[in-house]
């Protein structure tokens, strides 16, 4: 998001200059320390910085290694310019002071002339640099899921914990390696909706995008939402007896859907509060376990939803996301606001802060905010939004495009409508 952020900025103004502050050793954030078997889980044409193509277009997804050379080259492009300096093994402590985290004593003042621009707000996590929230007795083979790539050994079993994105990568690799999906046991706390990565390929993601507003504003209640969603194509769920409680933007593809539901060892008992040699305990019983069993810790909370924080203050911008699961499209919108004539105030109104979703509730007062600000967006910056690489909508043809636009406008007022009869989340 900071470097998205930033090239904009960047771009346009030739005067600019920034300083990055990282407590990692490289650009890129987390992709640093994710598993090396990760992907993009939405194509990589709408993916990264708007100035500089990522992937080979279409629905291809980038490698961890493609993306973290991909930031890393632009950083260098910027450094050469003599406008960007990078501070890695840093952290940022306020009031323009930076100290390292690998030198004692070692620090710089800042003189920020602009804004401080805080990017670590959305704090994502991955398990790698997260240890699990449960209890762990001595003995036990427990590894987050990058230890995955390392295996010199096989197991008996494979136990993998967690119902999201991660735990589902952790499935597809075991399975994509051989492993018998017999000898597979998958811990799911909650059942997500996962949605169809076949639907949001650059050239017909206009096409879904209305069906999704359709499937909304046509249903009686937000259970009715998804079943519509399911019905026309738009969403999976891992059993067709579970109706899932969340809906946190995952992506699957359907080919990996029959792998997936391989798996016939899920077990639905809730998080897990310990692991023993013998058992694991959960929120709603236990199952066995043994020491020829690999735990695989795949529970950290990748984007939790945090509380809405001003976009545009005083010296300070904190970057969140206005558009339903686009972080680094959200950021670059934050940046063309940034460069709007006009006051703090006037940014903050035009759009509406949209927290990454988690429960089913959440998701018909997140499409109608976010449909909200689009509209509200394409009067500020039309020309913009259809050019920039990051908006989904952008590679659209230009009749594809403005059909999207006025479906959106005309649902508007039923989107309203229907997330303001929804019951909140508890």
């Amino acid at each position: 998001m900071a470097m998205a952020f930033a090239d904009e900025i960047f771009s346009r103004r030739k005067n600019a200059r920034f300083v990055f502050v990282d407590r990692r050793a490289k650009p890129g954030g987390h992709w640093n320390d994710a598993y090396p078997f990760v992907t993009l889980h939405q194509p990589s044409a709408f993916y990264g910085v708007s100035s500089t193509k990522l992937g080979e277009g279409g629905g291809a997804l980038s490698s961890r290694a493609e993306i973290v050379s991909y930031y890393e080259n632009i950083m260098r492009r910027w450094e050469k310019s003599g406008r960007v300096i990078f501070l890695s093994k840093c952290e940022y402590r306020g009031d323009g002071k930076v100290v390292s985290l690998v030198e004692p004593g070692r620090e710089w003042a800042v003189t920020v002339r602009e804004r401080v621009v805080d990017a670590t707000y959305m704090n994502v996590e991955v398990p790698a640099t997260h240890p699990p929230q449960f209890k762990v007795n001595a003995g036990v083979n427990l590894a987050p899921l990058n230890a995955l790539a390392d295996l010199k050994k096989p197991f008996e079993r494979y136990c993998i914990i967690g119902g999201g994105k991660t735990a589902i990568d952790a499935v597809l690799f075991l399975l994509d390696t051989g492993v018998d999906p017999d000898r597979i046991s998958w811990i799911i706390p909650s059942d997500s909706w996962l949605w169809n990565r076949d639907m949001i390929i650059p050239g017909i993601v206009s096409k879904a995008v209305m069906e999704l507003i359709d499937s909304a504003v046509s249903a009686s209640d937000v259970d009715q939402i998804f079943l519509n969603m399911e019905r026309n194509g738009s969403l999976f769920r891992l059993d067709e007896n579970v109706l899932p409680d969340k809906w946190r933007c995952a992506t699957v593809a359907s080919r990996e859907m029959p792998l997936l539901r391989s798996v016939k060892d899920v077990i639905r008992k809730g998080r897990v509060k310990s692991i023993s040699k013998t058992r694991i305990t959960l929120e709603k019983g236990s199952v066995k376990t043994n020491a020829k069993t690999l735990h695989v810790n795949c529970s950290a909370n990748g984007l939790s939803r945090r509380a809405i924080a001003p976009l545009f203050e005083p010296g300070r911008i904190t970057l969140q996301s206005v558009f339903f699961c686009q972080q680094v499209f959200s950021a670059a919108i934050i940046a063309q606001m940034e460069m709007l004539k006009m006051s703090d105030e006037k940014r903050n109104a035009i759009c509406d802060i949209i927290p990454h979703p988690e429960h089913k509730l959440q998701w018909p007062e997140t499409l109608a905010h976010t449909v909200e600000n689009l509209l509200n967006l394409n009067m500020h910056m039309p020309v913009w939004l259809r050019r920039t690489r990051l908006n989904f909508l952008a590679h659209e043809s230009i009749p594809r495009y403005l059909k999207a636009a006025v479906h959106a406008r005309l649902r508007l007022p039923a989107a309203r409508n229907m997330a303001q009869a929804m019951p909140a989340p508890d």
